[in-house]
């Protein structure tokens, strides 16, 4: 798969470079489009006026070979387009993804070095992106007391009853039966169209009612409400890898104990992409050191990012368990096992000191180990089992 991105930029009077979501293409005006027929033949025309730039392309099979003129990219009027290959490499082509001749290859890279450099820049932050993610999950942590995003109401545009086509003198005399029964269909389909929007409307306004309820609700500390509230929240989390959250309240409803089901190390990208303005993408595999300091740095900021989701959304709750555990096998015994590799009881008060105002300063596994986190790793930067925090802890 090519990478894609969405820009538009002059390539000379005349020729634009297009970069779009389906790739980047140079294309020559103007926009209108002639066709000749005659005794020579057919062709399809195109030209600038007053320039004298044109191209005339055949389209019916000539009577006779006739040599081919050598091809001059000064006098070429085509499109062309742009892309970057998985490896790195620029892919120029036609519009149709044909090969074009190397000069007119030669010339797009001279006269779009600058768009072409933009548009690898591009490409090496969409590699990069999924490692930044990981790297920085703790970055969406919300501050203590922000208010839960609410969902939009509905903003579905009720279907329109679509008009007939005008009919005829002909159609009223001879299909009049036909154009009512159209008519009729029509109706009926506009009402069940109707029908189906007002149901998708009232459901979501419905689930909209109740989850403004039990955001309400659970800001006055009210178990059930707090309950909704949290799964909603929680299910909502865009998280870079597949992260699982369960959860548990103590008796006396001011402390919460979760269990977060962290993605495994092979899921960290392993490779990043830079734009040296060598005309191509230059690739960087990750050392196997970098990729489980970055697994590290990923598990302490998801425990970090659940934290700051209860404390800002349940104000009720001044005790707050996480623990994290991956899924490993164990080749020793055949079988699959989920050790705790992460354990720590945060309170509100240890929670609230935190600057909040300058979250990129603050690094997840130093302060949850600041206040006593259960954690161990071995030499080479790997997480070993602990036996992490009980129920009872929370108090």
């Amino acid at each position: 798969m090519a990478f894609r991105f969405s820009k538009r930029i002059t390539l000379i009077p005349g020729v634009r470079l297009n970069i779009s979501t389906k790739g980047v293409s140079a294309s020559v005006g103007p926009r209108g489009l002639s066709m000749t027929m005659g005794r020579n033949g057919t062709f399809l025309n195109t030209g600038l006026p007053g320039i004298g730039l044109s191209y005339r392309q055949r389209l019916d099979s000539p009577r006779r070979a006739v040599k081919a003129p050598a091809f001059d990219p000064d006098e070429y009027s085509g499109s062309i387009k742009i892309k970057v290959q998985d490896n790195g490499t620029l892919l120029i082509t036609d519009t149709d993804d044909t090969e074009i001749p190397a000069s007119l290859v030669k010339r797009a890279k001279l006269e779009q070095a600058e768009a072409i450099q933009a548009l690898l820049v591009k490409a090496a932050e969409t590699v990069n992106k999924e490692l930044y993610a990981c790297l920085d999950v703790h970055m969406a942590t919300p501050r203590p007391g922000s208010l839960p995003i609410i969902p939009s109401p509905f903003a579905v545009d009720a279907p329109s009853m679509p008009s007939p086509p005008p009919a005829s003198l002909v159609d009223k005399m001879f299909r009049a039966r036909k154009l009512e029964r159209e008519r009729q269909l029509a109706e009926v389909q506009h009402q069940q169209d109707m029908l189906d929007w007002a149901v998708a409307r009232d459901t979501h306004e419905f689930d909209r009612t109740e989850i403004e309820k039990a955001f309400r609700l659970a800001a006055k500390g009210f178990s059930a409400p707090m309950e909704k509230a949290l799964d909603y929240v929680l299910s909502g989390i865009a998280w870079p890898k597949q992260t699982l959250v369960s959860y548990e309240f103590s008796h006396d409803v001011t402390g919460v104990a979760l269990d977060v089901d962290l993605p495994d190390e092979s899921d960290i990208p392993r490779r990043t992409a830079e734009a040296k303005g060598n005309g191509k993408l230059t690739f960087k595999n990750r050392s196997d050191a970098q990729v489980r300091r970055d697994f590290v740095r990923l598990c302490h900021g998801s425990l970090f990012r659940v934290v700051g989701e209860v404390f800002a959304l349940l104000p009720a709750i001044e005790n707050c368990l996480v623990s994290g555990y991956v899924q490993r096998h164990d080749p020793a015994t055949g079988r699959d096992e989920e050790p705790y590799i992460i354990s720590a009881l945060v309170t509100r008060e240890e929670w609230s000191s935190l600057d909040f105002d300058n979250l990129e300063s603050i690094d997840p596994a130093s302060m949850l180990n600041a206040i006593g986190a259960r954690v161990s790793l071995d030499r080479s930067s790997r997480f070993k089992e602990i036996a992490p925090y009980e129920m009872s802890d929370l108090g």
